[in-house]
């Protein structure tokens, strides 16, 4: 995977060029949303809310040909707190020869969503009845998104069978998300985590209806070669005929770890998540979807004394996730209903979620 850095460095000397750049075009695009959430089982509550995203986008044509593109967003944080500025990228783009782009919370490369099954959102990803922490963070698959990162992408038409690659690189894991111009980033030391990452994506329209995806990660840079380095992978497959959408994921994560702890489910080391679902769209308006998911957690302790296997113990959350849409000239409304058995990989604990959402597009 260090060819991937290597890639990155020729083709960022290959664009080193006199650029100068022709007035850009700035344009402003958003959503507004509204929900009503309603929780139940181990989790009771209830909940209104009010959310919106804005973005600013500016394009714009170099002297040399090139096009460039530059975008950021200003949305809420989470837990309703002061609107902030995130998720920003500046691109350069070739016909022939490919894009590339320095991005921050941006330009994420795991194909974990690429199934697409989703009235309103693709499966858990749209609303869980767990949160992104403690046991469950690997449950989500890992991107180079959540740094700041540098990646290419092949022009298009390059490959056949519709195919596309992109590769990505992030220098500095410590380096926060939403720096300023002239960042210097962290200090970040060597452990099981690694100190930086690099990440590959594939995907692939051999046949009409069908689309295929797979990235791979890893977190290189560890100083110990009895550590369980962090990396993952996510493969996708979707097939639309007509009205009918099929979608299937498989992923796969590791946590960097340089000792196992006892096996007995209280931390978990790696992660491997199975998603299928069906989306009918039954006219034009009117959208529904069916997907479940599995959640395994494997906990893998350490070989006892005198004894030949280590203790080893797996958890699985079953998600039944059933959406609705409907679209009424510039608004979406929907229902989005989440069912989830030993939610957070703690047996027994089981929650529900059921959203009520409007949603506006502008």
């Amino acid at each position: 995977m260090n060819k991937i850095t290597k890639i990155l460095v020729v083709v960022a000397s290959s664009l080193a060029m006199s650029f100068a750049a022709v007035a850009g075009e700035l344009s402003v695009t958003g959503s507004a949303k509204a929900s009503y959430v309603m929780s139940g089982g181990n989790n009771d509550d209830k909940g209104l809310g009010v959310g919106n995203e804005l973005m600013f986008s500016a394009s714009g044509e170099l002297d040399n040909g090139m096009t460039w593109k530059y975008h950021t967003e200003l949305d809420p944080a989470a837990g309703g707190a002061a609107t902030a500025q995130d998720d920003s990228a500046l691109s350069l783009s070739s016909d022939s020869m490919g894009t590339i782009g320095i991005y921050d919370s941006e330009g994420g490369l795991s194909v974990e969503l690429g199934h697409g099954i989703g009235a309103l959102g693709t499966g858990t990803d749209y609303g869980s009845t767990w949160g992104a922490s403690g046991n469950t963070a690997s449950a989500w698959g890992w991107d180079i998104s959540s740094y700041p990162n540098i990646q290419y992408a092949a022009p298009a038409g390059l490959l056949p069978y519709g195919m596309g690659v992109k590769v990505g690189f992030v220098p500095n894991t410590a380096d926060g998300q939403g720096n300023s111009f002239k960042s210097t980033g962290g200090v970040n030391g060597k452990g099981p985590d690694g100190d930086h990452a690099q990440q590959i994506q594939v995907t692939a329209a051999p046949i009409d209806g069908l689309k295929l995806g797979v990235d791979y990660i890893e977190y290189p840079g560890d100083t110990s070669a009895n550590d369980q380095e962090k990396s993952g992978g996510n493969f996708y497959a979707q097939y639309a005929m007509g009205n009918f959408k099929v979608g299937y994921m498989k992923g796969y994560t590791e946590d960097g770890v340089s000792t196992y702890a006892d096996g007995n489910g209280d931390s978990f080391d790696s992660q491997e998540t199975t998603s299928l679902g069906i989306e009918f769209a039954v006219n034009e308006n009117l959208s529904i979807s069916y997907s479940e998911e599995e959640h395994a957690a494997t906990d893998k302790g350490t070989i006892a004394v005198g004894a030949s296997t280590m203790t080893t113990t797996e958890t699985t959350m079953e998600v039944d996730i059933m959406q609705v849409s409907y679209n009424i000239g510039g608004a979406t409304v929907g229902v989005f209903h989440n069912d989830t058995d030993d939610s957070e990989f703690v047996v027994g604990k089981n929650e529900t979620k059921t959203a009520f959402i409007i949603a506006m597009e502008f």
